[in-house]
């Protein structure tokens, strides 16, 4: 009797299907950024936020330096490859934006809580200054009118 419950349970089981998995959870596609010269466009949801910089990159109250970024909240889910720091199995939904024309740089300070379009290079992140799993140099931007 035991033998056969054994047997229909382990026959059920084998008949379900699987369980969905982390992996499906995960993006389909990810930014070949090898292929596009490391070009990408995003959109989310621009924030400043505050991290701990040099000289350990560990705590601001224990002496470490301020460091402010601005990070693109995603709304969903992205992976991306750049064949050196970022590989496609890291997912990610946060993304720092950075860059050096102040005509931009002034876009993104006026867009902060609003969404936002970039434009730039992106690579994944690869000292202690990045401070999300992709960084993007932005070489344009474009604010949503609505500010949330």
């Amino acid at each position: 009797m035991q033998l056969t419950v054994l047997l229909v349970s382990m026959a059920l089981l084998a008949t379900q299907p699987p369980a969905a998995s982390a992996a499906e959870a995960e993006p389909k596609t990810c930014l070949d950024l090898r292929k596009a010269g490391g070009q990408a466009t995003l959109s989310g949801v621009l924030t400043v936020q505050l991290f701990a910089g040099p000289p350990n990159y560990e705590s601001i109250a224990g002496g470490d330096a301020e460091e402010r970024a601005f990070i693109l909240e995603l709304p969903r889910r992205l992976c991306a490859t750049d064949g050196e720091f970022i590989s496609p199995t890291t997912s990610f939904d946060r993304v720092q934006v950075s860059a050096s024309d102040e005509a931009v740089l002034g876009v993104l300070r006026a867009a902060v809580g609003s969404t936002v379009t970039v434009r730039g290079e992106a690579f994944g992140a690869h000292t202690g200054h990045h401070h999300a799993p992709l960084v993007l140099m932005a070489t344009q931007a474009t604010a949503a009118s609505e500010v949330r």
